[in-house]
């Protein structure tokens, strides 16, 4: 079974719109993929959406952040259905579309292929051409002089040189619009740091994943699909911008002074 955890911040519209990505007509008929959704802004078009479609929904603590909100949806998955052996679980955004077949592949190649996390390539645009940089290198000291130079803060890898022939390879780390676990591996790792209100708690799983429990993320080229990303941390001005910063710094407290211990909360091993 792949679980697909999807976060709502007030993105009723477009889930509506696009039929969760693209993803329902053949999630409906497929009773090997489940999507879990949770509303983070409680709105009652798409609670009723998902009533009509048979899909989970809950509103249940609204106003948590990206990664304690995932971290209350593996924990509802324990609870509802349990994780049987084979199952994937995967947080992916609702700006994300990607079809039912693709998404049985990247389960497939990580079931086969023994990987606890992973990813696939996404990119812009309708007709792949314009990459997402979903894959880093981890950001450190020098990444805040180093911005307005990449535009970036973090090191991106160069799709353009990885081979087309080439299946799989390993990254630092991956984004959360997609990023694909064992429960298991989830669990070892106690999900998300919730102290990453929003970004970074992808770096910093993917961090923890590759120095805590030596597992790397591995990227899958040839598995394609699309993030419309919104960006809205680049406005200087906005709140996004503060808790991007703010959990940039939490992360390089942590990988150069230790700061913390892996999270206590959510899923336990």
């Amino acid at each position: 079974m792949i679980h697909v955890a999807i976060v709502s911040h007030g993105h009723e519209a477009l889930l509506i719109a696009k039929q969760m990505g693209g993803l329902l007509p053949a999630v409906l008929a497929d009773d090997d993929i489940r999507l879990w959704v949770k509303d983070n802004r409680p709105a009652a078009s798409l609670a009723d959406y998902c009533k009509t479609h048979g899909i989970f929904y809950t509103d249940a603590q609204a106003g948590l952040g990206f990664g304690e909100n995932n971290n209350l949806l593996f924990q509802t998955i324990e609870q509802n259905c349990g994780f049987k052996q084979g199952d994937i679980f995967l947080v992916m955004n609702p700006d994300v579309s990607i079809e039912a077949a693709k998404l049985h592949q990247f389960a497939a190649q990580m079931i086969t292929s023994g990987h606890a996390i992973a990813c696939l390539n996404l990119f812009r645009d309708a007709a792949m051409q314009i990459e997402d940089q979903n894959i880093r290198h981890f950001p450190g000291m020098l990444s805040i002089l180093q911005m307005p130079v990449r535009n970036s803060f973090s090191e991106t890898y160069n799709k353009d040189q990885i081979t087309e022939a080439l299946t799989e390879m390993t990254v630092e780390w991956a984004s959360g619009a997609f990023l694909g676990f064992t429960p298991e591996h989830f669990k070892k790792l106690g999900g998300f740091d919730k102290r990453y209100f929003m970004y970074f708690e992808d770096v910093d799983i993917c961090y923890r994943s590759r120095k805590d429990l030596q597992q790397a993320v591995y990227f899958y080229p040839q598995l394609k699909a699309i993030h419309s990303a919104a960006h809205r941390n680049r406005n200087l001005a906005s709140r996004h911008a503060l808790w991007f910063f703010q959990s940039f710094f939490k992360f390089l407290l942590k990988r150069y002074l230790g700061w913390g211990r892996a999270p206590q909360q959510g899923p336990k091993a």
